[in-house]
């Protein structure tokens, strides 16, 4: 009867006594980001409407661009967990980070790994790990499977559906894609062929082939790195004064006032066809007389110097020609926070497109030995598109710059 008595309690107090349930961890968010930065502004007004539900979920926010403060414990962090990427929001979970913001995907995202790391017994914040100057242990495997479990999701969460096409990257295309258009449609310049071609006819009267090849890929190659060094030095710029927002509203409305300028170009040169209007006649006839003494010259030393000279000082004509194009794309990067080679790249994209119809256009002229230019009825058309294309940049720049921030 006793044992009986014995097993009733302890049956009783199995059932009775309150059962101690692990409470969710307190899961801390980490944003840094930019007073300004439209991206950083939706992922806010997200993160606020989401945390009203969210009792076990704080949220501390550093702004980056102007405390230095907040700027060197970015870097602290971005060490701790070996990813530099400098784009904003820069958002840290655990010990995940969550780079720029697209709608419904990165919400999804920041859900997911909340609700991980509510229910994770090993959650480390890696913010207090460098406050208390704690290692985050981790065996080489794991970072491993971490790091391409990582990419893999980045991938995969980042495509956004487009009709017909199907599942697209847009930060893997977009920059790409914009640096190739623009670079096209800025090197269809009449300023810059008329000159090319009168240097091919000069440079086939020397019936010299090696002396003709040097100095015209010369002329295209200076020409090329010129306006590479306007562009860099532009950028360089733009980076410092992009974070105002006056400066960036400034650029827009000029770019809106040049795309209006090309439109009315492409009207006038319908009823008149004279390449191009920004070398008067009496400059265009110094110029012709400098490729015929570069030509004609004996050395050929100082022949390659003159041609160097005088594709730098072209590129000075060309430059007020379609100034628009290379300040809007340069304003394009400076607006996505990029590591220092995909600047490089896009620029390298921009200038390869800019000069390939010179590079056809005198390849052409080698092979054959024969003069083939472009008709200066593609100019109109250049001005058309460069037109629209400058003007749809400037509108967006004003109304929607968000769009043109493609790290998301």
């Amino acid at each position: 009867m006793n044992k009986f008595r014995v097993l009733l309690f302890l049956l009783l107090a199995a059932v009775l006594l309150p059962i101690s349930v692990k409470a969710d961890n307190v899961v801390n968010l980490h944003l840094f980001y930019g007073e300004g930065c439209p991206h950083c502004a939706e992922e806010e007004k997200f993160l606020e409407k989401y945390l009203k539900d969210e009792p076990n979920v704080k949220l501390n926010k550093y702004e980056v661009w102007h405390s230095e403060k907040n700027r060197q414990l970015w870097v602290k962090v971005q060490d701790k967990l070996n990813n530099h990427e400098n784009g904003v929001p820069y958002l840290i979970i655990g010990d995940k980070v969550i780079i720029g913001y697209l709608s419904g995907n990165t919400d999804v995202k920041i859900k997911k790994y909340v609700d991980e790391y509510k229910k994770d017994s090993h959650y480390v914040d890696v913010m207090s790990a460098i406050d208390d100057n704690k290692k985050i242990e981790k065996t080489k495997e794991n970072k491993k499977e971490n790091k391409k479990e990582k990419v893999k999701e980045k991938k995969e969460e980042e495509k956004t559906n487009i009709p017909i096409l199907g599942d697209i990257n847009p930060r893997e295309v977009s920059l790409p894609l914009v640096s190739v258009v623009l670079g096209l449609v800025d090197g269809f310049n009449p300023c810059a062929m008329w000159i090319l071609i009168f240097l091919i006819t000069m440079l086939l009267n020397t019936k010299d082939r090696k002396k003709m090849w040097i100095l015209g890929l010369t002329f295209i190659l200076t020409s090329g790195l010129v306006y590479l060094a306007f562009m860099l030095t532009w950028l360089n710029l733009a980076s410092l004064i992009n974070k105002v927002i006056f400066v960036r509203i400034l650029i827009a409305a000029v770019a809106i006032i040049v795309g209006f300028f090309n439109l009315k170009k492409y009207i006038e040169s319908r009823k008149k066809d004279d390449g191009c209007d920004v070398v008067d006649n009496k400059n265009r006839k110094k110029i012709m007389e400098k490729i015929i003494s570069i030509t004609k010259e004996k050395s050929f030393i100082l022949a390659l110097l003159g041609i160097i000279v005088l594709a730098a000082s072209v590129n000075l004509i060309e430059m007020m020609c379609s100034i628009g194009l290379p300040l809007i794309f340069t304003q394009i990067l400076s607006m996505n926070s990029l590591s220092a080679g995909s600047y490089a790249l896009y620029m390298f994209l921009y200038i390869l497109f800019f000069l390939i119809d010179d590079i056809i256009v005198f390849a052409i002229a080698m092979i054959t030995l024969k003069v083939t230019g472009i008709s200066t009825k593609y100019s109109k058309y250049a001005h058309l598109v460069a037109g629209i294309i400058i003007i749809i940049i400037g509108l967006l720049m004003l109304i929607k710059p968000s769009i043109l921030m493609f790290n998301f």
